[in-house]
């Protein structure tokens, strides 16, 4: 999945199987990351969750079906100055409509971070569905 939100940060994100309702994102600590107190500014931890809890709801995710984000809580637990962060996202809850989410971050065995989110999912709209059926029906009458 092309992210390029993720790319500009500078983090990688990886899927779980389809169906899994899992994510992984990792990003190595640089100097342009930091807040002026020589922290990782708490913005790069919470888009890393935003975009793995986002990722994660995508696996389970039917075609034209979309999510955005409702809410996100986060926990900051321990200030980061170098390392290799890591965020592992898991499914919670899944409904029809609204789905939750739980990140763990961490550095190495160090808990930095944890966050909680709330997503919306939009079935797909009626003339997005009728288009792909026509653009099938295209392809299958060639």
């Amino acid at each position: 999945m092309k992210n390029p939100f993720a790319q500009l940060v500078g983090f990688s994100v990886r899927l779980g199987r389809r169906g899994s309702g899992t994510c992984s994102a990792a990003l190595a600590v640089r100097p342009d990351l930091l807040n002026p107190n020589g922290v990782v500014h708490g913005g790069v931890l919470f888009s890393m969750a935003d975009t793995a809890m986002g990722a994660a709801l995508y696996t389970t995710l039917e075609p034209g079906e979309n999510c955005a984000t409702i809410e996100i809580k986060i926990h900051f637990l321990q200030p980061v100055i170098k390392g290799r962060i890591r965020c592992r996202t898991r499914l919670v809850h899944r409904g029809r409509r609204v789905a939750v989410l739980e990140s763990h971050i961490s550095v190495g065995r160090l808990q930095i971070a944890q966050a909680l989110g709330t997503f919306a999912i939009f079935a797909p709209r009626a003339e997005d569905v009728n288009a792909a059926a026509g653009a099938k029906r295209r392809r299958l009458s060639k």
